[in-house]
């Protein structure tokens, strides 16, 4: 559990319980949505790679890739 504390509101959250960055700044998907305000915050380094992947895993692409054995 990692707990991560909104640059905005001030509010404590732990990792699992955030949401998913729309933010369309070109983030690739690395930040996370505090639960409380919904606003995009940075990820923190020790969890940013794990967040890619599980984008990664959960695309369309490779949904298809696995779905269709290539």
């Amino acid at each position: 559990m990692m707990l991560i504390k909104c640059d905005i509101c001030g509010h404590e959250f732990d990792h699992m319980n955030a949401g998913c960055c729309d933010c369309g700044y070109d983030c690739g998907g690395a930040n996370i949505k505090c639960p409380n305000c919904m606003f995009d915050i940075e990820a923190p380094e020790e969890i940013r790679g794990d967040i890619l992947k599980q984008k990664e895993e959960r695309s369309i692409f490779v949904r298809l890739e696995k779905e269709l054995d290539l």
